[in-house]
């Protein structure tokens, strides 16, 4: 998974910075692979949304794949802050600035909005950890407000529904299978 990550973030047709993930999709097909080949593909881009399709090829056959939904050109924009609806569920963990950090190092993820002072935790991070937590095979997420390094994050789990709050908000919502 991380290296289907590393595939995604370093590929040179991309440029994020600035974007946040509204949806991430992962599937794995194959448990375990040696040593897998990597395609990016730009599948739909415009001012306001792209959407990038990575997979994970070994011997011709896919072993896992990412559907990744970006918002572009946010930091211009006003966003409506949603309403405050309490952190609900138990308490899962926290992100650490320097766990942060170290994920964007480690998957050469240069967006700027994950090394700052206030670091937002990284979709993919995210995707990892719940896919660690689950063991799903494969899982969406929805993100509708950023997790933030160091602020607690709560999961309420509903059958094959999780949703995450941290500071109050609903930041999250996945459907694995």
């Amino acid at each position: 998974m991380i290296d289907l990550f590393k595939a995604f973030c370093t590929s040179g047709d991309l440029a994020y910075e600035g974007a946040f993930i509204a949806k991430i999709k992962y599937e794995r097909f194959i448990e375990k692979a040696n040593s897998e080949d990597y395609k990016t593909e730009i599948v739909k881009s415009s001012k306001r949304l792209c959407i990038i399709s990575c997979s994970g090829y070994f011997k011709d056959e896919v072993v896992e794949t990412m559907t990744v939904y970006l918002m572009m050109n946010v930091s211009g924009k006003q966003v409506k802050e949603p309403e405050a609806v309490g952190n609900q569920g138990s308490l899962w963990r926290s992100f650490s600035k320097q766990e942060i950090a170290d994920f964007s190092h480690s998957v050469g993820d240069t967006n700027s909005i994950h090394l700052s002072d206030n670091p937002v935790v990284q979709g993919m991070f995210l995707l990892k950890e719940l896919c660690t937590e689950t063991q799903a095979k494969e899982i969406e997420v929805k993100f509708t407000y950023p997790v933030y390094g160091d602020n607690p994050v709560y999961l309420k789990r509903e059958g094959n529904t999780i949703e995450g709050f941290s500071n109050d908000f609903l930041c999250f919502q996945a459907e694995s299978k």
